[in-house]
């Protein structure tokens, strides 16, 4: 009786927990909460309609936390159809450059808005109507979450009036919770640097070997019974 009570403790542990994270602006590509955990949260096809995003200039990503902290990173990619992470730090000519947004914490279960400026990248060779798709990771405490959102940028376009970018002491132009907060200042909710990430290989094998761990530990105490 004991041992399955362990069991019944293991499936509860943080690795399987349900909390996620929703892309609410740019519209993200869709939505699986059991799927998050893969390359662009399980869909692997670009939108067929592109959301309009600004080339240059601060514009607002929102995200919607169920986690009551987080760390989260932005990366772009330029390409027509990314399919790995090595697609979101270099051109397809080779050109590479860094994180539309730095990796940070936020604190607070809620909406986030973030301010990100693709132009600020210096990647040459975007003009008006050139596509991209946003990723973001995010992961607070049980293994990393992905939501990618397609775009077509576009010169001197404005995000619509109804996108606002607000936390709970400022307002720039995404609604957040009361209370919620970000460790760090760049972005309208905040988003503090911790530094370059790992590859994006590294943090799926990272997620694999502890749940393979976990189903080894299940199957040692299955066999104790």
């Amino acid at each position: 009786m004991k041992l399955i009570h362990a069991l019944a403790g293991l499936a509860a542990l943080p690795l399987l927990a349900s909390a996620h994270f929703t892309l609410d602006y740019p519209y993200s590509r869709g939505f699986d909460e059991d799927l998050e955990p893969q390359f662009c949260g399980g869909f692997s096809t670009p939108s067929s309609g592109r959301t309009p995003f600004p080339l240059s200039g601060s514009a607002p990503v929102l995200i919607d936390s169920h986690h009551p902290s987080a760390i989260v990173g932005m990366f772009i990619s330029f390409d027509s159809n990314p399919s790995n992470f090595s697609a979101f730090n270099q051109t397809a000519s080779g050109q590479q450059y860094g994180l539309l947004d730095p990796f940070g914490g936020i604190s607070g279960t809620g909406e986030f808005c973030f301010r990100v400026d693709i132009a600020s990248l210096g990647v040459s060779g975007l003009t008006n109507g050139s596509v991209a798709t946003l990723q973001v990771e995010f992961n607070g405490g049980d293994g990393s979450l992905f939501q990618c959102s397609d775009l077509v940028l576009v010169d001197n376009y404005s995000v619509p009036s109804n996108v606002t970018c607000q936390n709970a002491t400022s307002s720039t132009s995404a609604s957040s919770s009361a209370g919620a907060s970000a460790s760090g200042s760049t972005g309208a909710a905040g988003a503090k640097s911790t530094g370059s990430p790992s590859s994006g290989a590294g943090r799926i094998l990272a997620g694999s070997a502890a749940a393979t761990g976990l189903v080894a530990a299940v199957g040692a105490l299955t066999l104790m019974i």
